[in-house]
């Protein structure tokens, strides 16, 4: 699988979604049903393979059953990137990389998604988006075209329903060189706790450096701190 890093279960209906991170190893000949992807970046950066991840979603059988039913729910992707790529026909206002965090909220039933990107922060920082989620078999089966490397395919999966605008939207935005991970609730789902990892964390340590340049000086740039630092670097 392409780097599976959470799991959550959705309160209203049982079902298990995972987040599949990236995977730059993917390649046209080992791509299957559940890693349905390998292309290039097309902003013609050096990524390629899965570098923007999926979220595989699936429902458990009743009673003794010893397998169950599955599909795509999103597929990370730039807005641009062409249908072939962005599966889950993102836009500008929920397009993403490299789901990580997912946890589904008990009082709401939102599911919230987090990343840790590597492929499209040249665009935007890591960020958190929160879905009305949809249920297992509420989309279609669809044929990836791959072409990578000079080498081309097909592969049959299955992916959800579009959630468009209206039920997947980017919450909020990370400041620059932090992941965001992690997420608690107040009991009635109105305050939500966001936890914003190593922010500033490429910045070098004190004295490697004549021109000391922090990648992010957050919070003391948005007033919650004192100093100049972030919070991360080494000294």
């Amino acid at each position: 699988m392409d780097l599976p890093e959470y799991g959550a279960v959705n309160p209203r209906n049982g079902e298990v979604c995972f987040s599949m991170t990236n995977n730059g190893s993917r390649i046209v000949a080992n791509t299957d049903a559940a890693n349905s992807r390998a292309c290039a970046d097309h902003d013609g950066n050096a990524r390629s393979g899965n570098p923007s991840g999926h979220i595989v979603r699936f429902k458990q059988g009743t009673g003794g059953a010893s397998a169950f039913n599955w599909d795509i729910f999103l597929s990370g992707a730039e807005e641009d990137a062409g249908a072939g790529v962005n599966l889950s026909g993102l836009t500008a206002k929920n397009d993403f990389s490299s789901p990580d965090g997912l946890w589904f909220s008990e009082a709401t039933g939102i599911c919230y998604i987090q990343t840790d990107d590597g492929a499209y922060t040249d665009v935007t920082n890591c960020m958190l988006l929160a879905a009305i989620p949809g249920s297992v078999g509420d989309g279609a089966a669809v044929t990836v075209n791959n072409s990578l490397g000079g080498n081309t395919g097909s592969k049959r999966t299955f992916v959800g329903a579009a959630l468009g605008e209206a039920k997947l939207r980017r919450f909020l935005v990370g400041p620059k060189g932090a992941e965001i991970t992690g997420l608690a609730e107040s009991p009635d789902g109105k305050t939500i706790f966001v936890n914003i990892q190593h922010p500033g964390k490429d910045t070098l340590a004190l004295g490697m450096a004549a021109d000391f340049n922090h990648t992010s000086r957050w919070p003391s740039n948005a007033g919650y701190g004192p100093g100049q630092r972030p919070r991360w670097p080494p000294s």
